[in-house]
């Protein structure tokens, strides 16, 4: 019943976000012909095909738009049944405070997940249509590393759509305050932590991708996917601690 309730109260935003990520991971594929030339004269480091793909997909825009779905996708819980009038629904069922946090987070998660899926297989295939070389290989890795930040970018609106009651407020708090992040983990003083979300995703901390031919290098960046995922948690963590004592 509770997983029911937050897919449908998160189904609209998945499935567009999962209609955009595909769309695009086709379009970059299928259509490479007509946009490599583009990406490469714009970007002088692609220089193959697999370099082009990385920077349009797996550490590009396509990751990007992953990012802004997880933000639209942490929105929701008792803030906005409240404004929609069915709080009082939601807290009469048999289950705690701390569950139905819990539960939307899990669904949260399992999303993002999915949505991470999409990549790898659908480029590697379209890419086969157009007689292109991308193995599977290359792309799966990329699974956790979208998985993970993914969830990381989730939790944090997910923990902003507790605090403020406006779902246009929490999404534009939890985005300020990502944009404000990703700045931060540029500074000199803090970009040797390796902290900044997106170029986790994209593969490009340190040893994770040879920044001349975007191969793996064999090293999987392990320590920062628990980073990534304690912090994630935490944010769950704050944000059912604040759900328990909130007075609705």
């Amino acid at each position: 019943m509770l997983w029911y309730k937050s897919w449908r109260e998160s189904r609209v935003r998945f499935l567009l976000s999962a209609a955009l990520i595909a769309g695009m991971c086709l379009m970059y594929s299928l259509f490479e012909s007509r946009l490599y030339p583009g990406v490469a004269h714009e970007t002088p480091r692609v220089r193959n095909y697999i370099q082009y793909i990385h920077w349009t997909v797996f550490g590009g825009a396509t990751r990007g738009i992953l990012q802004l779905s997880c933000l639209l996708l942490g929105l929701g819980g008792l803030q906005r049944d409240r404004s929609q009038g069915t709080l009082g629904y939601t807290l009469a069922l048999p289950v705690s405070r701390t569950m139905l946090v819990l539960q939307r987070a899990g669904i949260g998660l399992a999303q993002v997940f999915v949505l991470s899926l999409f990549p790898p297989f659908l480029v590697t295939g379209a890419s086969l249509l157009m007689h292109q070389h991308l193995p599977l290989a290359y792309g799966l890795p990329f699974i956790p590393l979208w998985t993970i930040g993914g969830f990381t970018t989730y939790a944090l609106s997910f923990l902003c759509s507790v605090l403020i009651p406006s779902e246009y407020g929490a999404l534009a708090c939890a985005y300020v305050i990502y944009i404000f992040t990703l700045a931060a983990a540029r500074h000199p003083r803090i970009a040797g932590y390796h902290l900044h979300v997106a170029d986790f995703m994209s593969g490009n901390a340190p040893h994770q991708l040879d920044p001349h031919t975007t191969l793996w290098t064999g090293m999987y960046p392990m320590a920062p996917l628990f980073g990534f995922f304690a912090a994630g948690l935490f944010m769950v963590a704050a944000a059912t601690l604040v759900t328990r004592r909130q007075d609705l």
